[in-house]
């Protein structure tokens, strides 16, 4: 039988639940990718633009300045001395305005050091040029340029400072780019399994959702159609047949009993018309049977407890199940109701105890047993009510288990093959369906399979 199953709502629900935590986590690391790509794009523009040459263009700009001074001295010129202010306040303002983009925080410092020991350099150039501008004598030229130098000394020094600085940043930054670049790449790399995977649990559950249960239906269906139209050729031949034996069988049976009161009773010659009297009981037994599987009674449908019922069965059998040690349990609470035809679902339980009897032998149990449940019925989940006749018996072989419900198919010596296919035919009938579970030595567990009654029809109309 099937296994209480989970209802469609609920397995669409955690599907739903599943995508949307995936889509997250999917989302969550192409903002992440998108980030580093855009830092690391972004640090690389810091390169391109000579983030990490700061202290060449100042050492350069100072040179320059160093030089300017040193026209001056030579030419006495106004011109030269306002091209030396400019280009000092060109420079204060590169200075500035390079603060901030910097790598390290030795980097920044160096840079705040650079632009203080400037607007000192600054002064002093002024005040030099100045007292130049104002002297009338000459003075000796390596004077000017040692003085000129010695102004220009801390500020090279400290761009030899921010050089090295520079340098060591150079590396980190290298450093941690490849990192980012391999970080980027194993995270690109699980995006993308994150997405097949994605693409996988999509594709499964829209086959596990759709696509296998239209297959099993349309298995079921086609077995369903096949079962039915053997089922109606075989009737059609039973009938014809039961018909044809029946009436012979009858003029046998009244001539049996005519020759039986003109025995001698522990004669030789009775016993054996005691014998053929038997066997053609037994014979009437499967001719009847025969006419039941072929045209069996349309059923009438009551609301009855599935306790009275499987107490009746349990009354009938349990006195003959006692004398080969067979206990016959029942486990039915008072309040499942079901709508069916009471004698025929008692006809088909009693066909699977005694089933259930046949394959334990002596010294086993039968439960028969009632609950409620959800489980697919006519093609969709719906709830049912199962009456279970379990045994612990031998169980059904595998190669058994394929052919159960065929007509005429039996492993017992005198069994018909009907009885199952009886049992099943009845359960059919009545929107129902006969399934079970076994287990090699074990035991078996057949289960009438029926719709829940609507709540209108809840209450008991017996």
């Amino acid at each position: 039988m099937d296994a209480h199953p989970m209802s469609a709502r609920a397995r669409l629900t955690g599907f739903a639940v599943i995508v949307v935590l995936l889509a997250g986590l999917v989302v969550w690391a192409g903002r992440t990718t998108w980030r580093g790509m855009h830092q690391l794009a972004s640090s690389f523009t810091a390169v391109e633009s000579d983030a990490f040459h700061l202290s060449d263009y100042i050492e350069a700009s100072i040179r320059d300045l160093h030089d300017t001074v040193l026209r001056f001295d030579s030419r006495k010129e106004p011109s030269v001395r306002a091209r030396f202010v400019g280009k000092s306040q060109e420079l204060k303002k590169w200075l500035r305005a390079h603060e901030a983009p910097l790598y390290t925080a030795l980097e920044g410092d160096l840079m705040k050091q650079i632009e203080v020991a400037f607007d000192i350099y600054l002064l002093q150039g002024i005040a030099l040029m100045d007292e130049r501008a104002q002297s009338a004598t000459i003075p000796r030229a390596d004077t000017v340029l040692e003085r000129a130098e010695n102004n220009a000394a801390p500020i090279l020094e400290l761009c030899e400072k921010l050089t090295a600085a520079e340098r060591i940043a150079l590396t980190q930054f290298l450093k941690d780019s490849h990192e980012s670049l391999r970080w980027l790449q194993q995270l690109l790399f699980a995006l993308l399994l994150l997405l097949l995977g994605l693409g996988a649990v999509v594709g499964l559950s829209v086959y596990r959702e759709l696509l296998a249960p239209l297959r099993s239906q349309l298995r079921q269906s086609r077995a369903v159609i096949e079962r039915h139209e053997k089922l109606a050729s075989l009737g059609t031949l039973a009938a014809g047949v039961a018909h044809e034996i029946r009436n012979p069988l009858t003029a046998i049976n009244v001539r049996i009993h005519s020759l039986k009161r003109g025995l001698i009773q522990g004669s030789s010659e009775y016993e054996d018309a005691t014998v053929i009297d038997g066997e053609i009981r037994r014979l009437e037994g499967i001719v009847r049977e025969f006419l039941q599987f072929a045209r069996p009674s349309e059923p009438k449908f009551v609301t009855v407890s599935a306790d009275s019922l499987l107490a009746k069965v349990k009354r009938l059998l349990a006195g003959q199940l006692e004398k080969d040690f067979i206990e016959l349990t029942l486990e039915a609470p008072p309040e499942i109701w079901i709508r069916a035809d009471p004698p025929q679902i008692e006809q088909a339980l009693i066909n699977l105890v005694q089933n259930a009897a046949e394959s334990i032998g002596s010294k086993g149990k039968i439960c028969l047993r009632a609950r409620c449940d959800t489980t697919r019925l006519a093609g969709r989940a719906r709830p049912v009510v199962v009456l279970e006749v379990s045994d612990t018996g031998k169980g059904i072989p595998p190669d058994v288990q394929k052919r159960l419900f065929d007509p005429f198919f039996t492993t017992k010596e005198d069994g018909t093959g009907l009885g199952l296919s009886i049992a099943a035919r009845i359960v059919e009938q009545q929107g129902g369906a006969l399934r079970f579970k076994t287990e090699l030595k074990k035991g078996t567990t057949f289960g009438i399979v029926l719709p829940r009654p609507e709540p209108e029809t809840d209450e008991p109309t017996t």
